[in-house]
């Protein structure tokens, strides 16, 4: 019995955990971007999209929103994203994944996912600016070697 406010403690505790997911895809260096756009969601009534926007500037980019018939010719990548949300008397923010991907050849450039059980944590700015700093801070993932080593085939 006496284990009991423990357990309770440590399972709050526990239920608290945020997951940070990011992949940046060999030979891509993001920090080689200068200018951005964010594909605005039509169903977004949070301006996530303004949000990105303003941390994709601190980090010194251009950056700007809009459907995709606005993005500039300038624009070397873009940014789409997904958003999850709970109500509690208010919305809070749960979920925000970031894809970037080539504007001339549509490939994924990078991806980064943030997660968090409980809404109580951070506020959708805090989660953003979060989200896109693990983004630019991430390191492209190696290339993989090939099966037997580095031995030529004969």
């Amino acid at each position: 019995m006496r284990s009991l406010p423990f357990l309770l403690s440590a399972a709050l505790l526990l239920a608290g955990c945020a997951t940070l997911n990011t992949h940046v895809e060999p030979k891509t260096d993001l920090t080689q971007l200068k200018h951005v756009f964010v594909q605005q969601n039509l169903n977004d009534n949070h301006s996530l999209d303004v949000m990105i926007v303003r941390e994709l500037q601190a980090h010194g980019l251009q950056a700007e929103s809009g459907p995709m018939t606005m993005m500039p010719l300038e624009a070397k990548a873009y940014l789409t994203y997904r958003d999850e949300w709970v109500w509690d008397f208010k919305d809070y923010l749960i979920s925000l994944g970031i894809t970037v991907r080539d504007a001339r050849t549509d490939a994924i450039m990078a991806t980064v996912n943030y997660s968090r059980p409980s809404a109580f944590l951070r506020s959708s700015f805090n989660m953003v600016r979060l989200t896109v700093d693990a983004l630019f801070n991430a390191k492209p993932e190696p290339e993989a070697k090939p099966a037997g080593g580095d031995q030529p085939r004969k």
